[in-house]
């Protein structure tokens, strides 16, 4: 069971990084022609592409990025030594990755060689000792956690859509309170309008009976009267 979930995280962790943009090529040039060093994080035919694409560049001491087809090569040029520093990723990737990357090879590569050095340095004179740090730099600015700001943005990004949510529920919420309200006032006019209604059907009810009574006691007092009349020789 052990050996399956790690063969399930690798594969969990090779589909990761399948969909990731990555820095897939990068390498150190003097001019366009001279390859000090190189790394390839995949297989491919980078190197053939990138130096045709190089000898068409034309050297403006600034930083670059040209496209290619779902790619994108980034360079840095520095006028002083004739150093190239190039990278080829994904086109998804972006451009701020990529030369951070190749600020921190540069900052790198003159740390470990001086300017004579680099000045007499033959093609490829360099691989040995400098590919393992090219691999150390891909690797690390193709971490997930390379794109701080990415990650930051992202975090705030979802931040905002918790309070967005809940602020529709807090919404809906006072709407259905509002609601509740509406109808409690309803019903509060409903019975004031109710107890008017039968106060006022029973004060008719109580007149109604007032004046039935009194017609009554009048025709009694009526009919008492003629008995009386009647009785005692009276006629009418």
């Amino acid at each position: 069971p052990f050996e399956h979930q790690a063969r399930a995280g690798d594969r969990w962790l090779m589909a990761d990084i399948e969909e990731r943009p990555q820095i897939i090529y990068t390498l150190v040039t003097r001019g366009p022609t001279v390859v000090l060093a190189e790394y390839a994080g995949a297989d491919g035919t980078f190197q053939q592409v990138v130096i045709q694409m190089l000898s068409k560049i034309e050297v403006t001491g600034e930083w670059k990025s040209y496209l290619y087809d779902e790619y994108a090569l980034h360079c840095l040029m520095e006028e002083g030594t004739g150093l190239w520093f190039v990278c080829m990723a994904d086109r998804a990737m972006g451009r701020r990755i990529p030369f951070a990357m190749l600020s921190a090879l540069k900052e790198s590569f003159k740390q470990w060689y001086g300017p004579a050095q680099i000045a007499s340095a033959v093609g490829y004179s360099m691989q040995t000792d400098f590919e393992g740090e090219l691999q150390c730099l891909v690797d690390k600015y193709n971490a997930p956690d390379a794109d701080r700001l990415a990650s930051l943005m992202h975090k705030v990004q979802d931040i905002n859509d918790n309070l967005k949510e809940n602020f529709d529920k807090i919404m809906e919420r006072q709407d259905n309170v509002d609601t509740l309200v509406n109808r409690c006032q309803m019903l509060h006019d409903s019975s004031i309008s109710f107890r008017r209604e039968t106060e006022r059907v029973r004060l008719a009810v109580w007149w109604r009976n007032a004046r039935m009574l009194a017609c009554i006691s009048v025709m009694v007092i009526l009919a008492v009267i003629f008995l009386v009349m009647a009785s005692c020789g009276f006629s009418m």
